[in-house]
C-alpha cells in the first residue's frame, strides 16, 4: 500500500487501521518470479545460504540459484495484516527483495572448505595417524554436510557434483568429507581396470559393492566408500551400475600432466606422448593429430586447461583459417581453480596468459561466471567488446587485445 493509498483509507473511514508508533514488528518484502510463484503454490522448501559477507542466495527446487537484491521504492509500502477483521499497520517499507538468476562458485568455494582439514589428502587408511582417532585430533576443521551447507551457495544435489568432481568422499564411520589424494585414486583405478580383466567384468556396468568385494580381498584397508568416489570421478553413473568413461579419465590426467609441470608449455606432440604413458592400458586413447590443431583446442580434452599458442615464428598462423598445425602447436596450462571469481580481474589475468584470445578460446575459462548456460556466448562477447580492442583476423573472427589497466 502506497503513502497515498493509506491516506485515503484514514480520510474515507472505510476501515479502521490499528498500529503502534515506530512499526515494531520488521518484516522483508520478497518479488518472486513466475517459476518461484509456481513452486510456493506447490509447497516446496527453499534455503537461503551464505556466510555473513556473502550475498545471499535463495536455492529452489531445482537447484536454481538466486542472488538476492535490495531494491529501492520511491514510494513507501505499508504492509497489512488482518486479524479478526481488524487491519493491522505491521511496517513501513521502503525496499524490497528481487531475485536474480545467479551461477555462485561451487567449486572453488567446496575446494576452499575441504582445504580446512589440515590432515592433506587421503592416501589409504594405512597412511593415518597410527593410534590416533580422527575424533582426537584437533588441527584444522572436520568437513561435515552442515559446514558445506553453512559455506556453499548451492542445493545439496549440486555439491554433490562437484565433491565427486574434486575427488572427496564421505567417511562413513564420521560423517567427515575427505579429498582423496590423486596418486592413491589413480592407483584405484588401474586396480579396478585389472581386475575387470582378470574377472571379465563388463567396463559399461561396473557395481560399486562387486568391485569393492574384489579389491576388499587383496587389500583389506581399502574403505567402500573410497571405491564409491573413484567410480563416481572416472565414470557415468546410470541407476545402480557406472560405465567407465574414457575421456574424464583423460581430462584427469591430463590435469595432473599440467599440474606436475608448473606454468610451463607443452608441445602437443609431447602432451600427447606423456598422456599415453599415463593412460591405463585397459582403456582406448584415440588421437587424431588433425583434431590437436591450434583451432582445436578449445573443444578438446584439455579445453578447459590449456589454451592453445606457438612459437614466435608461427604466432601468424594461430587465427589463421588453419591454424597451427598440431606438430607446432603449444598448450599453455590455465589452472581454472586460481582464477579471480571478480569478470574483470579474470579477464586480466587470462591476457597475462596469452595477449591474443578469440571468443572461441576465452569461453571455456568464463562460462562459470555466466548464470545462464544458454547465455555464455552473449556474455564472453560483452566482455570482450568491454576489456578488449578487437580486430579481425584472416579466418573472419575477431582477436583481442587487453585494455585493462
Amino acid at each position: 500500500m502506497s503513502d497515498s493509498a493509506a491516506e485515503t483509507v484514514e480520510q474515507t473511514g472505510s476501515e479502521h487501521v490499528s498500529g503502534s508508533d515506530g512499526y515494531p514488528e520488521e518484516y522483508r518484502l520478497l518479488e518472486l518470479t513466475p517459476e518461484i510463484a509456481a513452486q510456493l503454490d506447490a509447497d516446496t522448501t527453499f534455503v537461503v545460504r551464505g556466510r555473513d559477507t556473502d550475498s545471499a542466495v535463495l536455492i529452489d527446487a531445482t537447484e536454481q540459484a538466486y542472488a538476492m537484491h535490495t531494491a529501492h521504492t520511491s514510494n513507501s509500502m505499508y504492509l497489512l495484516t488482518r486479524d479478526n477483521g481488524q487491519l493491522t499497520l505491521r511496517t513501513k517499507l521502503h525496499q524490497v527483495f528481487d531475485l536474480q538468476p545467479t551461477r555462485p562458485q561451487v567449486r572453488a568455494r567446496v575446494l576452499e572448505v575441504l582445504k580446512w582439514d589440515t590432515r592433506g589428502a587421503f592416501r589409504g587408511t594405512e597412511f593415518e595417524h597410527e593410534g590416533v582417532t580422527d575424533e582426537s585430533i584437533t588441527d584444522g576443521v572436520r568437513v561435515t554436510d552442515t559446514v558445506l551447507d553453512q559455506h556453499v551457495q548451492a542445493g545439496h544435489a549440486h555439491v554433490r557434483r562437484v565433491l565427486d568432481d574434486v575427488l572427496a568422499f564421505r567417511h562413513n564411520a564420521t560423517g567427515h568429507w575427505r579429498v582423496l589424494d590423486a596418486g592413491y585414486a589413480c592407483d584405484l583405478l588401474r586396480i579396478i581396470l585389472a581386475t575387470h580383466v582378470e574377472r571379465d567384468w563388463p567396463l559399461d556396468a561396473l557395481r560399486a559393492d562387486t568391485v569393492y568385494s574384489a579389491l576388499h580381498a587383496e587389500s583389506p584397508h581399502i574403505l567402500p566408500e573410497v571405491v564409491d568416489a573413484v567410480l563416481r570421478r572416472f565414470a557415468t553413473k546410470h541407476e545402480d551400475v557406472f560405465a567407465m568413461d574414457t575421456r574424464r579419465v583423460c581430462v584427469f590426467l591430463a590435469e595432473q600432466i599440467f599440474a606436475s609441470s608448473g606454468s610451463r608449455a607443452w608441445p602437443v606432440p609431447e602432451f600427447l606422448r606423456a598422456l599415453r604413458a599415463t593412460m591405463p592400458p585397459q582403456l582406448t586413447l584415440d588421437v587424431d593429430m588433425d583434431a590437436w590443431n591450434s583451432r582445436s583446442i578449445s573443444t578438446s580434452v584439455v579445453g578447459k586447461l590449456a589454451v592453445a599458442t606457438s612459437a614466435p615464428a608461427d604466432e601468424h598462423l594461430l587465427h589463421s583459417p588453419n591454424g597451427v598445425p598440431a606438430s607446432l602447436t603449444l598448450l599453455l596450462p590455465v589452472d581454472n581453480n586460481t582464477l579471480p571469481q571478480d569478470t574483470r580481474a579474470r579477464m586480466r589475468d587470462l591476457f597475462a596468459v596469452k595477449s591474443k584470445w578469440t571468443a572461441r578460446e576465452m569461453r571455456p575459462f568464463l562460462e562459470d561466471l555466466v548464470a545462464d548456460e544458454s547465455a555464455v556466448a552473449k556474455a564472453v562477447d560483452s566482455w570482450l567488446l568491454k576489456f578488449g580492442r578487437g580486430v579481425r583476423g584472416t579466418n573472419g573472427e575477431s582477436v583481442y587485445t587487453s585494455r585493462i589497466n
